[in-house]
């Protein structure tokens, strides 16, 4: 491959590379190794062959060009998904895949911490999230008139607020939250294990709602990339018409070059060719 690495005849400049995608060094490679596996002699067969080079580079990009624009397609699949369910008149809670996904795996841990918290020990730390996610949970359990100002805990030094809780400067432990559930709960005028109990039965329910949603979601995303294998029907239109004329060039280049070759060596090159490309007529 070396031999060729001096040539500069035809299409070696400038060299057909698309900057940031294709590289001087790929198509100096690929060049190399057509012209060497092509081993023209004398400048117009190197012309040919060169253009041999030219025409394949430019295919292989074709197919890069479908290739990409499927990948392309597939990396939007959750975004376009997102815009269909905006117009849904179903959804509930989220739109966008990553939000579903996202109550999801919220609900699955809230369930956790409400049915965990009675085994904890009362000096446990807890985030402000968690805290968020315990309280808010059995807020969701209260009657609706009740008054936020009624919501004083010990250690609080303001009425909670469910929706901020994790704005508060506290230090949350699992005593604090507990101090919390007993004070909803006797606003409620419920037992406090009670109301923690129906909270953590209605977080259940809705780890299984979540879940269905999320399942329903990637049902979506796998139909929506099975649709997407192909490009859209003006891209396949597109690359074909460019495949076919660039073969029909490539393979005009291949013949004229076989025929000086074989002049070249002694024999005799017909003048006219024909290329067949096609199936079978049907019923043969």
């Amino acid at each position: 491959m070396a031999r060729w690495n001096a040539t500069r005849h035809g299409m070696r400049s400038p060299a057909p590379v698309v900057p940031g995608i294709e590289t001087h060094e790929d198509w100096e490679c690929h060049l190399a190794g057509t012209l060497d596996s092509l081993a023209p002699e004398g400048h117009l067969e190197t012309v040919l062959a060169e253009r041999v080079a030219l025409l394949s580079w430019r295919l292989h990009r074709a197919t890069r060009y479908e290739t990409e624009t499927i990948a392309l397609s597939q990396e939007a699949v959750e975004k376009d998904l997102a815009e269909r369910r905006r117009y849904s008149a179903n959804i509930a809670k989220g739109i966008h895949p990553e939000d579903v996904r996202g109550v999801h795996e919220s609900a699955k841990k809230t369930q956790s911490l409400l049915k965990r918290l009675p085994g904890l020990a009362d000096d446990k730390r807890l985030s402000p999230e968690d805290a968020s996610s315990i309280l808010g949970a059995v807020y969701g359990r209260l009657d609706e008139e009740i008054e936020l100002e009624e919501l004083e805990i010990p250690g609080i030094p303001e009425p909670l607020d469910p929706d901020f809780i994790e704005e508060y400067e506290v230090t949350w432990n699992v005593a604090l939250a507990r101090a919390g559930v007993s004070v909803f709960a006797e606003i409620a005028g419920k037992d406090p294990e009670d109301l923690l109990q129906a909270a953590t039965e209605a977080a259940r329910l809705d780890v299984i709602s979540a879940k269905y949603r999320a399942e329903e979601v990637e049902r979506e995303l796998q139909e929506m990339r099975r649709a997407r294998m192909l490009p859209d029907v003006a891209t396949l239109e597109k690359v074909a018409r460019y495949e076919a004329h660039l073969s029909r060039l490539l393979y005009k280049a291949m013949h004229e070059l076989e025929a000086l070759q074989i002049r070249r060596g002694g024999g005799i090159a017909p003048l006219a060719r024909l290329d067949v490309d096609g199936g079978f007529p049907a019923g043969e």
